[in-house]
């Protein structure tokens, strides 16, 4: 198993440089303690401001570690060229050495598919239509490509750093969507809203799908974690802060009935609680309870890889979020990763 950490996009009550001096030092502190890989999401519009472009503060991410990977999860790619996504991606990968993971998915904030002229109505199609493009830019050679969203000819250089080209994780949890990342991806990760028992059932369909594509499949998670002496002091912690995010997940859309059978219209948002959202979405306890919790979802899923959330807008403090990250990686990672099963 290995672990990363998805960073906070947002920090409440604090300037925004101070916010981000902080995502330096915990992705600093997350490759002291043993994750593979530090990741921000793409969020635009948010109130008092946040981390709008997550490839501008993953290079300062990366200049400031030098074993540590870092990721977008994922980026909206209907919201950009293929041009300037492939660009990005391959001088991350040649500043990193290699250390570039670029995550996409089909995005779904109607506001920002207005704020940035594309019809959210295509994004699906677009979306494809990206992925093939950007396989024909990291070949390094001159290409034509004459689409329904796109006319480009061009030869796209450098050629990338690492061989073949940066990684690929690709969400998505429909039909389409799976089998867009067994077709195009290198890892599919799950969003932080499914159950595990639902994320099984799709990781199977998923596996399913590379064995059509003749492709290598690889799973990911993307879940809620914090560490404290017991359950009890971790819920006191850290719960409020977690259920707030999801709230706004909910408030979105990004919960969805036909995954989870109360997520209805008329659920209010009081109802929406620690106890109903955590069982199966949240890694939360002391060491012994969440490494037994790591080993349950493995059995369960197949999954490879945990991208965990430690930190959210409205906490814990950043100093609480360095002392989790640690005891982490002395009580998690250090006997659940690098296993014989890998």
């Amino acid at each position: 198993m290995q672990y990363g950490i998805v960073l906070p996009i947002q920090g409440i009550g604090q300037s925004l440089d101070d916010f981000l001096g902080e995502l330096i030092v915990e992705a600093q502190v997350a490759e002291e303690s043993g994750f593979d890989s530090v990741f921000l999401p793409e969020l635009h519009q948010a109130k008092n401001g946040a981390v709008v472009s997550p490839t501008v503060i993953g290079a300062a991410i990366l200049q400031a570690t030098s074993t540590l990977r870092f990721g977008t999860a994922v980026l909206a790619a209907p919201l950009h060229h293929p041009i300037r996504i492939a660009e990005d991606a391959l001088m991350l990968d040649w500043l990193s050495s290699g250390r570039f993971i670029l995550g996409l998915g089909a995005g779904h904030q109607i506001a920002d598919f207005v704020a940035y002229g594309v019809d959210h109505g295509t994004r699906t199609e677009r979306f494809e239509e990206i992925l093939h493009i950007l396989g024909l830019c990291f070949s390094g050679r001159p290409f034509s490509h004459d689409g329904d969203f796109f006319q480009i000819e061009a030869e796209i250089t450098p050629a990338p750093y690492s061989e073949q080209r940066p990684p690929i994780w690709l969400g998505g949890h429909g039909a389409a969507g799976i089998d867009r990342a067994a077709r195009f991806g290198d890892l599919w990760l799950a969003d932080p809203q499914r159950h595990v028992a639902v994320i099984a059932e799709l990781a199977e369909n998923y596996r399913e799908r590379c064995g059509v594509h003749a492709t290598t499949p690889a799973v990911g998670m993307f879940r809620e974690a914090w560490i404290a002496n017991d359950h009890e002091s971790a819920v006191r912690e850290w719960a409020e802060s977690a259920v707030a995010v999801h709230r706004f997940y909910y408030n979105v859309g990004a919960y969805r009935s036909q995954f989870e059978a109360w997520a209805t219209a008329s659920l209010s948002l009081s109802e929406l609680t620690f106890d109903l959202l955590s069982p199966g979405r949240f890694l939360v306890g002391d060491g012994e309870l969440l490494r037994h919790t790591v080993e349950q979802w493995r059995n369960l899923t197949g999954v490879q890889y945990l991208a965990l959330r430690f930190r959210h807008p409205k906490g814990p403090s950043h100093e609480a979020t360095c002392e989790a990250l640690r005891r982490f990686g002395q009580e998690v990672i250090s006997t659940t990763s690098g296993s014989e099963e890998e």
